[in-house]
């Protein structure tokens, strides 16, 4: 189920001004305590372009010494990533970043998968275009789902999308 919230995160909040500073969008920040380590799963994205290993590397350099500092004797272990090409979604806010991609969502309102590009999202719903119910050819020009409806929800790549410019 989605949630939302990610951004309320003590984590979030303090580490996605930092990387917007750099042009990085933070898009998911998790952690999670094993004993004396704790593990700490970065995923970001650039709005302009795909994101290098250079850039995860940066994020790396610039993130690690602030969370060792803070953990003190605990061990870090520290894993920076992209969103990659299917990522599942755990927030709402998610879909405000993938503005233009395709995303692939269970509607609970068809009992159906639904894909389509999201055109926007609010705090209450998306608007798809190019919208695909289930396994009809039927195209949706436009349509709108509120988040209530949606189960689950995942980036669709699709190789023809990218002839079109997606």
């Amino acid at each position: 189920m989605l949630q939302t919230g990610i951004q309320q995160n003590e984590l979030f909040a303090e580490y996605a001004p930092l990387l917007e500073a750099l042009g990085i969008t933070l898009v998911d920040i998790s952690r999670v305590d094993h004993g004396l380590t704790v593990g700490i799963s970065i995923i970001i994205m650039t709005k302009d372009h795909e994101v290098s290993i250079a850039e995860c590397s940066k994020v790396y350099k610039l993130v690690y010494p602030r969370m060792e500092m803070k953990l003190g004797e605990r061990d870090l272990q520290l894993e920076v990533s992209t969103p990659g090409l299917q990522r599942t979604m755990r927030d709402y806010y998610e879909f405000s970043l993938y503005t233009g991609k395709r995303v692939r969502i269970y509607d609970t309102g068809y009992a159906q998968w639904v894909s389509g590009v999201i055109e926007s999202s609010d705090d209450k719903s998306i608007t798809l275009t190019s919208a695909q119910i289930g396994d009809s050819t039927e195209i949706v020009e436009s349509m709108v789902v509120d988040f209530s409806k949606i189960q689950k929800a995942k980036l669709d790549y699709r190789w023809e999308d990218n002839s079109h410019g997606n």
